[in-house]
C-alpha cells in the first residue's frame, strides 16, 4: 500500500477543493490512477464550505455556556458554539468537552481552533459530512475522469485511557468502510462472533501520520491499492459506520454510570 501526503496552498473560504488537490497532485508529480482514495481533512472542508465562527460574534453566552466553562476551564464563547454543535455534553476534562455530534463522540463536537484562520477564529464540522464527502469524490472522479475512486473525510479524535490523537472517518465515498468478519473462521477454525474491521478508520489513521496535526500543510493523503472494497455511494449505509449508543462497549457503561449517579 501506497501512502503521500499532498501539500496544497492554505485553503480558503470559498476555494474549489478538487481543483486545489488536482493541481497539488500534479505539482507532487502525482497523478490520480482508479483504485485510489483520497484522504481529506474536515477542518480544511469547513473552511472552504465557509464553516468557521469568530468568537467575538458571540455576545452574550449563555448561562448553560458559563457554567461548563468554569467547570472545565474553557472560553465561554467557544462553549456557546460547541453546544450549539451537540446533540449531548457529556462531560469533560481542562479545555476540553466530550460531546455527542453525528451519531459519533467528539472532543469539543468537532469545534476546532487549529487551523482554522488564526486570532479568535474557530472552525465547524462541515456541512452534511456524507453529502460533502460524497459530492467531493463525485466531482474529482469526472473532473480526473477516474473510477473507482474513494474519498474520507477524516478527523483526529481520542482513545479511553490513551494518551495522543489518531485519525477517524467522519464520512465515506466510494468504498465500504466497515468490512464485518462476522462468521468467518480464525486460524484454528473459531468463528468470529463480533469482529468487524473499520476499514475507513484504518487507512484515516494512517494518513493522519502524514497530515499533521500542525502547520505541515498537508490536508491531503493519497492512499493506493488499499484493500477495500469499493461500491456504489447508495449501496452504502450513511449509518454504517454507527454503533447504538445501548451496543457500544463504553457508551453503554458509561450511560449506567450516569444513571447511577444521578
Amino acid at each position: 500500500m501506497f501512502i503521500r501526503a499532498i501539500k496544497t496552498p492554505v485553503i480558503q473560504p470559498g476555494n474549489d477543493l478538487v481543483q486545489v488537490f488536482l493541481e497539488s497532485l500534479e505539482k507532487a508529480g502525482e497523478s490520480l490512477l482508479p483504485g485510489d482514495i483520497v484522504v481529506i481533512a474536515e477542518t480544511v472542508m469547513a473552511t472552504a464550505q465557509g464553516r468557521v465562527v469568530d468568537l467575538k460574534s458571540i455576545t452574550d453566552p449563555c448561562d448553560e455556556a458559563k457554567e461548563i466553562a468554569k467547570k472545565f476551564n474553557m472560553d465561554p464563547r467557544l462553549v456557546q458554539i460547541i453546544i450549539a454543535e451537540s446533540d449531548e455534553i457529556l462531560g469533560g476534562v481542562d479545555h476540553v468537552i466530550l460531546a455527542r455530534s453525528h451519531g459519533l463522540l467528539l472532543a469539543n463536537a468537532g469545534v476546532d481552533a487549529s487551523n482554522s484562520g488564526g486570532g479568535t477564529l474557530v472552525s465547524l464540522l462541515p456541512d452534511d459530512l456524507w453529502g460533502s464527502i460524497r459530492q467531493f469524490r463525485e466531482e474529482l472522479s469526472k473532473k480526473a475522469a477516474v473510477e473507482p475512486i474513494g474519498a474520507i473525510l477524516a478527523d483526529s479524535r481520542v482513545q479511553p485511557l490513551k494518551k495522543g490523537v489518531l485519525g477517524g472517518a467522519l464520512a465515506v465515498s466510494g468504498f465500504v468502510p466497515v468490512e464485518d468478519k462476522r462468521g468467518q473462521v480464525d486460524l484454528f477454525g473459531r468463528p468470529l462472533v463480533i469482529t468487524q474491521i473499520a476499514v475507513a478508520d484504518d487507512l484515516t489513521s494512517a494518513a493522519e501520520l502524514l497530515m499533521g496535526e500542525a502547520n505541515e500543510q498537508t490536508p491531503f493523503v493519497l492512499i493506493r491499492e488499499a484493500p477495500v472494497h469499493f461500491e456504489r455511494d447508495d449501496k452504502i449505509d450513511v449509518k454504517s459506520m454507527e454503533m447504538a449508543p445501548d451496543k457500544c462497549l463504553f457508551m453503554n457503561i458509561f450511560s449506567r454510570y450516569r444513571k447511577e449517579e444521578r
